[in-house]
């Protein structure tokens, strides 16, 4: 049994997981090019960072759309399930991914679940190997530059939906030709 790749990325309320809060995410699954994306009501939203708020081009009245957390990550739940996969066989992909998983590890925590994959492929590291194989190296490692270095067409810059989207076009287009495997982060959530 193989590994089920899934393009993830999230918007949060800041950076600090745990006290900020994620109030989108998106889910491509590359098997099918499904995409699962959902708005999640903030429950603090005084608690939003200034700086996150100019990123995202969200207010805290913005904060406050959006289905509950729980049931959003039901959904995600569901849309992961539909594989037939073990957590151990679901593998997601996100650029700068460890900031994601934090957030997702809290947000399933924070409603004493699990979250429902294991393994963990950083697009930033990708991207560097691509770099040197190609022969010539971008500006920096920041998605938008790397997908301008790239030749793939921005869209939704900063919003979770437009982020995945963007991402599984470089990633189809380049990245997944690469041999990742040494790459993957085997990273259980350990609910404290």
């Amino acid at each position: 049994m193989g590994l089920a790749y899934y393009i993830l990325d999230t918007e949060t309320t800041g950076v600090k997981a745990g006290w900020h809060e994620v109030v989108e995410i998106s889910i491509i699954r590359c098997s099918d090019r499904h995409q699962l994306t959902r708005f999640i009501k903030a429950e603090y939203p005084e608690r939003a960072d200034e700086r996150a708020l100019m990123v995202t081009g969200k207010s805290i009245p913005d904060l406050m759309n959006g289905d509950s957390k729980e049931d959003v990550i039901g959904m995600c739940e569901r849309f992961f399930d539909q594989d037939g996969l073990t957590p151990s066989h679901r593998c997601i992909i996100g650029h700068n991914v460890s900031f994601d998983k934090r957030f997702c590890h809290a947000m399933w925590e924070s409603v004493g679940r699990v979250f429902p994959a294991v393994c963990w492929l950083d697009t930033l590291k990708v991207s560097k190997e691509w770099a040197k194989k190609i022969g010539r190296k971008p500006d920096n490692v920041q998605l938008s530059t790397l997908l301008k270095f790239a030749d793939v067409k921005l869209q939704n810059v900063h919003s979770a939906e437009g982020d995945t989207r963007n991402l599984y076009i470089f990633w189809k287009k380049h990245l997944s030709k690469l041999n990742t495997v040494s790459m993957i982060k085997r990273e259980p959530h350990l609910v404290k």
